[in-house]
């Protein structure tokens, strides 16, 4: 990668950060951003375990079974 396109647009950034603290810049009024992708990705992540749930067919009830050497008597 080269460094001097880099360079060039944090020089640019840099310098209209400068030029906005002069006192006939324009003044844009703050605007509080709402965090989107959070909910989005919960409300997401929630619909797809709803359907999960709906599609998947039942899981049949299994007894947990012994250690193979359990059931043998000793003898």
């Amino acid at each position: 990668m080269y460094s001097l396109p880099i360079a060039l647009t944090l020089t640019q950034g840099a310098a209209q950060e400068a030029r906005s603290a002069l006192p006939e810049a324009p003044v844009v009024p703050h605007v509080d951003k709402v965090p989107v992708a959070p909910r989005t990705r919960r409300a997401v992540a929630g619909g797809l375990r709803h359907l999960a749930d709906v599609v998947a067919p039942p899981r049949p009830v299994r007894r947990a079974q012994a250690p193979s050497g359990a059931c043998r008597q000793a003898g």
